[in-house]
């Protein structure tokens, strides 16, 4: 019996290659150009949400507990941010450094005190 070895190769690729009807420069631009600008939109939006996702994590709600040289206020009625930290305040101290640190230490949103609500007055 014998056998015949072919040396045929049809290459449907190139055949279609060659059949291929080029778009203007012009349009393949505008193409790339759309693409890059999906591809940054994207990226953009995943870092915003990863770092607001990121940043409602690492606020946990409740401060922490009181360190060594911290006090403990209970808030009275008609306290505010202001009186407690005028009340705090050593001389020279600016009021308004003491205020942020308050809610800082605390972490308030608001300068929106509750009656009962209990402050940790950061030492230093």
């Amino acid at each position: 019996m014998m056998t015949t070895i072919s040396s045929y190769n049809y290459n449907k690729d190139r055949v279609n290659a060659s059949n291929r009807v080029k778009r203007p420069a012009n349009e393949r631009r505008v193409e790339r150009m759309m693409l890059r600008l999906a591809v940054v939109s994207v990226f953009f939006i995943l870092l915003f949400f990863g770092l607001t996702l990121m940043k409602g994590l690492a606020s946990g709600g409740e401060p922490a507990a009181p360190m060594a040289g911290e006090k403990v206020i209970v808030v009275g009625a008609g306290d505010t941010l202001w009186k407690i930290a005028g009340t705090v305040r050593e001389s020279g101290d600016d009021l308004r450094r003491i205020v942020y640190d308050l809610k800082e230490r605390n972490q308030l949103t608001s300068s929106m005190l509750k009656v009962g609500q209990t402050l940790i007055v950061p030492a230093d």
